[in-house]
């Protein structure tokens, strides 16, 4: 069922909308719903193939370029969405004539810094410009001021079917007492705050000795972090679990104390919004768009990545009181309600893309539409 704007034929360009994508195909997957529910349908062309591997060859990056290039050429959207700012760089292969109205989505750092001159004009050219938080907007427009004006679009959890979730079993035991951190490990995330977790942990355990770190998802670092485990003499009671699919994410929140993730570079950090739909408390950084979706000593607490006393004190006192936990839990619940449902993006993604449209996309559809005759 199509929404109350007429939003005309959207086509989104994204990476991937793979469940193994992470936070970059949850985004995906989200605008690709919004677009979907208010347009009726949205044809959708991703860079990668694969289910795992995300990197592009060039002959890849080509092809997707082609894709893209065709939907314009081939009038079969209005405008192009690109869920990434680099995604958008093949429209300085369009020729003029033939190129739609562009939108993107500015995430994490991928414009934290300045761009080159080509990018900037890319950006510089699309008729809105989103970011999944303020943070990111400000951060953005600092580093690029002649880009244009960036509507900031906090991010949410997508629409549910209201079914029951199937019962699953956790294939690893996490213990009693279990502190969770979601998110891919790779050499070029290590920012997320696994290391100053595992750092923590002795000194959690001395305290708490059974308390366990549960790191889900996978990557090209999990190797370093188990070593890094066993080396600080935690590594009994830190685990991994691998990839894992909504149902299981969502029993190991069911069974958990917190979600940490003390990140240094978060643009917006859709974790803590699952987490906080779960009820449970979280504890994210000071240095990044965390605080706009934890409020600290409320829904969880804000420490500095770098001072340890201060992760370790969060930590344990969310172990030892559980009415701590259920105060800032049923917090962090209602905050999700309010801000973070998918109707609430809907309701600011779509108001944005409404008051950005450009004129002749209105004047086509209306005119499609017999209105005026």
């Amino acid at each position: 069922m199509t929404g109350a704007h007429d939003i005309g034929r959207p086509t989104l360009a994204a990476i991937t909308r793979s469940p193994r994508g992470g936070g970059i195909a949850s985004v995906a997957r989200l605008v690709g719903q919004v677009l979907a529910d208010e347009a009726g349908t949205v044809r959708t062309v991703t860079l990668a193939v694969g289910e795992r591997d995300f990197r592009s060859s060039t002959a890849r990056r080509v092809c997707f370029g082609l894709d893209v290039a065709a939907e314009q050429a081939l009038g079969r959207c209005d405008w192009i969405c690109y869920t990434h700012l680099r995604l958008a760089a093949v429209q300085r292969a369009v020729p003029r004539i033939l190129a739609r109205p562009y939108a993107i989505f500015l995430h994490d750092v991928e414009a934290w810094t300045p761009l080159s001159d080509p990018m900037r004009r890319v950006m510089a050219g699309a008729f809105l410009r989103l970011a999944n938080s303020r943070h990111t907007a400000d951060r953005v427009a600092a580093a690029n001021p002649s880009a244009g004006p960036i509507v900031a679009c906090p991010l949410a959890l997508p629409a549910t079917t209201g079914a029951t979730p199937p019962a699953v079993t956790i294939a690893i035991d996490i213990g009693p007492r279990p502190i969770v951190i979601v998110g891919r490990m790779t050499a070029t995330d290590a920012y997320k705050g696994h290391d100053q977790l595992i750092d923590a942990w002795p000194r959690v355990l001395a305290q708490v000795p059974d308390a366990t770190l549960i790191c889900v998802g996978e990557g090209d670092d999990v190797e370093r972090l188990q070593a890094k485990a066993a080396g600080v003499g935690a590594g009994h009671a830190v685990r991994f679990t691998g990839f894992v699919d909504d149902a299981t994410r969502a029993a190991i929140y069911d069974r958990a104390v917190a979600l940490a993730m003390p990140s240094r570079r978060e643009g917006f950090g859709l974790v803590y919004v699952e987490a906080m739909a779960a009820g449970l408390p979280c504890v994210g950084s000071i240095h990044d768009a965390a605080r706009e979706v934890i409020v600290d000593g409320e829904t969880g607490f804000l420490v500095d990545q770098a001072d340890t006393d201060a992760i370790v004190a969060r930590l344990v006192a969310l172990l030892r009181d559980e009415t701590l936990r259920v105060r800032l839990g049923h917090a962090g619940r209602a905050r999700y309600r309010q801000l973070f449902t998918y109707d609430a993006f809907r309701a600011r993604l779509v108001t944005a893309i409404a008051a950005a449209l450009p004129v002749r996309i209105r004047t086509d559809r209306a005119q499609q539409a017999g209105v005026g005759d």
